[in-house]
């Protein structure tokens, strides 16, 4: 192997070992951050923020109930899991899988929203920048010891 292709795959090395370090740092804050907000609010098993994909049932939990377009879901803690998980498994379907992904995001983002409307009145920043730059697990830690805001006009 020359120069090159061997600086190469160094810089690839510490670039993937940031990469690992980074999301094992965001996937502590998120559960923290659950964690801490589902014991607040009294949610059982506060602990399941800890696990992937029950760590949705825990979000759904805390937002509770939510309108999309025409739509009420209540039940959120259900839901939450079934439609993240079943929609990441149906967007890999030819032709319709993209239309599965642009309605799973568009859900997403929405829920996000009104996540962080539960908490906090920077809503619309935290959701634009959990979007745009991933920084979701940053703001559930920066909220985890909000207390949830009343709102008259629900």
């Amino acid at each position: 192997m020359d120069f090159v292709s061997t600086a190469f795959l160094a810089v690839l090395g510490v670039f993937s070992l940031l990469f690992i370090v980074v999301g094992i740092v965001f996937y502590i804050l998120k559960s923290i951050g659950l964690s801490t907000l589902a014991a607040g609010r009294g949610v059982e098993n506060p602990w399941l923020a800890w696990i992937p994909v029950a760590d949705l049932y825990i979000m759904g939990m805390l937002v509770g109930e939510m309108d999309v377009l025409d739509y009420h879901i209540d039940n959120l803690g259900l839901w939450c899991p079934v439609v993240f998980v079943g929609g990441g498994i149906l967007s890999v379907v030819p032709v319709i899988g993209w239309l599965i992904s642009i309605a799973l995001m568009l859900f997403a983002i929405l829920f996000i929203f009104k996540f962080f409307e539960l908490y906090t009145d920077q809503a619309v920043l935290y959701t634009v920048l959990s979007t745009l730059l991933l920084l979701l697990p940053v703001f559930i830690y920066v909220i985890r010891n909000n207390e949830p805001i009343a709102r008259t006009n629900r």
